[in-house]
């Protein structure tokens, strides 16, 4: 009875007028900043594959978080599937909003940055052949025959046969156009969804679409600025994650999303080698798509977060493909979350939608292949210059330029790793663990025109 009383309190409280609270991180420029003034760096996943579809609540405990920092990981970007949440119009199931605050509360348990994810596929469950999902049925337009929802193995090329649907194109644009006031219904939950995550501490942002198509420039870049004004109604410095249409992530389309007008806001694209699609891979396809968001940066002026990339553990190489994305994510100092942690996985419904197979785990909760983790520097006294890491030589190195005097950096030691070494330019270097995944270091008093650079070798051990 406690636990139904204290769980009632729960929903209720994330409907009860109050003050948010601060965001943990905010912008600044092509930074995240904590509010100490520290430069911090997200490595992330996203969780989880098997959430598109019914039951929905997919994480059946906080233990199915354990993992992920002994992995490398400070951030999840956390699936929000709209159908579980209003699978009627204004009927809303504060049963799916309790469990997905309790996951977020998981999340901060284990010291865990949370990114809420309005999450949809080819609009929903009931479009695109019956592969999609994400959108309630109730918001298709009148005029379109809902199909039945499959999400199996017929489904295993439905972005591709989505690229090509009328209705599911035909839904988009009823949307954009609000007929039957479902964009309003939208904008409703942007609303609502903010005022229940206000309280918590762990919560740096939402993205507000998750791959969404439309015409950016006019339709997607419209919604985003009145999205943007819910969420500011009720969270007013938490980060909002843009992401540019469906078809840039294969690189198909050069996004032409415009800025929209609020100073705490990120470019969120999302990468996957068109070469995937017949199970190959190429350095060209990165290296073409680096060059648009350096493009889009420069028009920007924000950071940018790669909020989708993952390969299956059956790709040629798999593990070199992603560990060529994490080196472009070091290189340039970008933030980004891998495709995708599902704790449900098992070898016969794979990531549990569209026989999708990207699960970084097993069922046995072991690492399949493809991720490998590495250290990373999560957190830095001052502005980041560099970082690098060399699986060769299990060497991580880095630079920094202090702001005002002394301070520390957090490293991200996966549990396959031990600290073997460190060089650093300021001797006067004091480390202690904050746990098992992480150390802390703290240099001596520095003049904030000083650049430190640090060097930290590493053996790699079995676990």
């Amino acid at each position: 009875m406690r636990s139904l009383f204290c769980g009632f309190l729960l929903v209720l409280s994330s409907f009860l007028p109050a003050a948010s609270l601060a965001s943990p991180l905010r912008v600044e420029g092509s930074r995240f900043i904590d509010r100490a003034g520290r430069q911090v760096i997200l490595r992330g996943v996203n969780v989880s594959g098997a959430s598109k579809l019914p039951p929905f609540q997919v994480i059946r405990a906080a233990k199915d978080l354990w993992p992920l920092r002994g992995w490398g990981f400070n951030t999840i970007r956390l699936l929000f599937n709209w159908e579980a949440f209003e699978p009627e119009k204004d009927r809303y199931d504060l049963g799916y909003l309790r469990y997905y605050l309790k996951v977020i509360r998981w999340a901060a348990f284990y010291d865990l940055y949370v990114i809420v994810d309005i999450h949809q596929d080819a609009f929903s469950r009931y479009t695109a052949k019956g592969c999609g999902e994400g959108f309630p049925k109730w918001t298709l337009p009148p005029d379109l025959i809902a199909a039945e929802p499959k999400n199996d193995e017929v489904c295993k090329a439905w972005f591709v046969s989505a690229i090509a649907d009328k209705d599911m194109h035909a839904a988009w644009s009823a949307f954009y156009l609000n007929t039957g006031g479902v964009r309003d219904q939208y904008l409703a939950l942007v609303r609502k969804l903010s005022h229940a995550i206000a309280h918590e501490r762990n919560v740096i942002g939402i993205d507000l679409m998750n791959e969404p198509w439309g015409e950016e420039e006019t339709e997607l870049h419209a919604l985003y600025e009145d999205a943007a004004k819910e969420v500011r109604q009720e969270l007013s410095d938490t980060i909002l994650f843009l992401s540019p249409v469906a078809l840039t992530s294969l690189g198909l389309k050069v996004s032409t999303l415009p800025r929209i007008d609020d100073p705490n806001i990120v470019h969120a694209a999302h990468f996957y080698d068109p070469g995937l699609l017949t199970n190959s891979w190429s350095k060209g396809a990165l290296e073409q798509t680096a060059l648009t968001w350096k493009t889009i940066l420069g028009e920007w002026q924000t950071p940018l977060f790669v909020g989708e990339f993952g390969a299956s553990p059956s790709l040629p190489r798999a593990a070199d493909y992603l560990d060529n994305i994490y080196d472009l994510l070091d290189q340039e100092l970008y933030s980004g979350a891998l495709w995708v942690y599902t704790p449900t996985w098992n070898p016969e419904t794979k990531d549990g939608w569209n026989q999708e197979d990207l699960s970084i785990s097993d069922d046995k909760g072991q690492l399949r292949g493809a991720y490998r983790p590495r250290p990373f520097v999560e957190r830095t006294p001052g502005i980041l210059v560099d970082m690098r890491w060399n699986r060769l030589l299990q060497n991580l190195s880095f630079s920094y330029q202090p702001r005002g005097f002394g301070g520390f950096f957090d490293l991200v030691i996966p549990r396959n790793f031990k600290l073997s070494g460190f060089g650093i330019s300021d001797r006067n270097l004091a480390c202690k663990k904050l746990d098992r995944d992480r150390l802390r270091c703290s240099t001596q008093r520095q003049h904030s025109d000083r650049l430190i650079k640090v060097s930290v070798w590493f053996k790699e051990k079995k676990i």
